[in-house]
């Protein structure tokens, strides 16, 4: 791993990683069954890695403008408790966040995948796209992801985050003792 100076330290000041919904925990697809109910698929290895920050003491958060019971349930399945769900004002649900956290702006990380998402990229520490965000989001990151949103682009910042604070081999640890 090979990160410019300024971006390394970015990631070590990371204290919270804050994710969009969709686009970013799914790969944006959106199914309906003939009842009208919601389906949506999320990436098993992208969870894990969110389980793994979490251990590690990294928080997680969901910020979105989509309201989904789907959401509820996997947040819950993963211990998410700080889920913001039907919020356009991306930005005041993020200062809602760090209020409550008492965190500053430069100790969060939020992946993003659309122009919703830019208000919050601009005042987080380490703002991320993932690999098929929009280029008006890549254009102004610190770091686009080599995986797709809901293809593994949550488990890839999860490990950056991880082995830039120094905690991949404690992590490491667990599975190998």
């Amino acid at each position: 791993m090979d990160l410019k100076v300024g971006l390394a330290e970015k990631i070590r000041r990371v204290k919270l990683l804050i994710l969009d919904a969709d686009g970013v925990m799914t790969d944006g697809s959106i199914v309906y069954t003939d009842e009208g109910v919601e389906l949506k698929a999320f990436n098993v290895r992208d969870g894990h890695g969110i389980k793994l920050l979490m251990r590690a003491g990294i928080g997680v958060a969901v910020i979105t403008a989509r309201e989904s019971k789907v959401m509820v349930h996997r947040a819950n399945n993963l211990g998410i408790t700080d889920l913001y769900q039907g919020r356009l004002d991306k930005a005041a649900a993020f200062d809602e966040l760090l209020k409550a956290k008492v965190l500053n702006p430069i100790q969060t990380a939020y992946i993003g995948d659309d122009i919703i998402d830019l208000p919050v990229l601009r005042q987080a520490g380490f703002s991320v796209a993932v690999a098929d965000a929009v280029p008006e989001v890549k254009e102004r990151v610190d770091y686009v992801t080599a995986m797709q949103g809901g293809r593994g682009a949550i488990r890839e910042v999860a490990e950056l985050i991880l082995k830039s604070q120094g905690r991949w081999d404690e992590v490491m640890r667990r599975y190998l003792e």
